[in-house]
């Protein structure tokens, strides 16, 4: 100090002080600010997992992947795959056709389903089996089991047994537009098969 008090007067020492003061505080400023950018990124990170998160196709969902949905039980697992089976889903806005699926609870878990109606429909869900979407070649309906059928997207065990029924009560299918007389399977359903199933010409 005796140094500086010859360099400099009181006023200048108090001065200097100030801005050792100020530089030291900016210091540390820009410090917490590079922790506090490190912890946004973290933070970021998470945010980012959460955005990727699986999302179901409607039409090809099992009842194990159903129960771990929030908010949806075996009973409401049940129902969900008793309608895909017997109507099957144009829409994940649907599921609010099925009793004890009102506005709220559609609000909380539509996030975990594709939208059927958009390109994501398209995209098959995270860890499904390959064979249980896909048709390797076309379904001769007048010669394939319950199971082949099965393998037809929006073709349940349900309506596979229809299918089967109506072909035994027939004798064959002449035309693909016969499958109209089962229940549950209507112009739109047909049009969506059409393309996965022969007669066997």
């Amino acid at each position: 100090m005796k140094t500086l008090n010859n360099i400099l007067t009181s006023n200048e020492q108090r001065l200097l002080l100030f801005i050792v003061f100020f530089a030291f505080a900016g210091l540390v400023m820009k410090y917490t600010g590079l922790t506090a950018n490190e912890e946004d990124n973290s933070a970021d990170s998470l945010n980012f997992q959460q955005d990727f998160q699986i999302k179901y196709d409607l039409q090809n969902i099992t009842k194990e992947e159903l129960i771990t949905i929030p908010g949806i039980g075996e009973k409401k697992a049940e129902d969900i795959l008793r309608y895909k089976e017997e109507k099957g889903f144009q829409s994940k806005s649907e599921l609010m056709n099925i009793k004890g699926i009102g506005e709220k609870t559609y609000e909380k878990i539509e996030k975990y389903f594709v939208d059927l109606t958009s390109e994501d429909a398209s995209i098959t869900k995270i860890l499904e089996k390959p064979e249980t979407n896909t048709v390797p070649n076309k379904i001769n309906i007048n010669t394939a089991d319950k199971n082949e059928l099965t393998k037809i997207t929006g073709i349940g065990p349900s309506k596979a047994d229809k299918i089967i029924a109506l072909r035994e009560k027939i004798g064959r299918y002449k035309k693909k537009e016969e499958l109209l007389q089962i229940k549950g399977i209507g112009k739109k359903t047909l049009e969506k098969i059409e393309e996965q199933i022969t007669l066997g010409e």
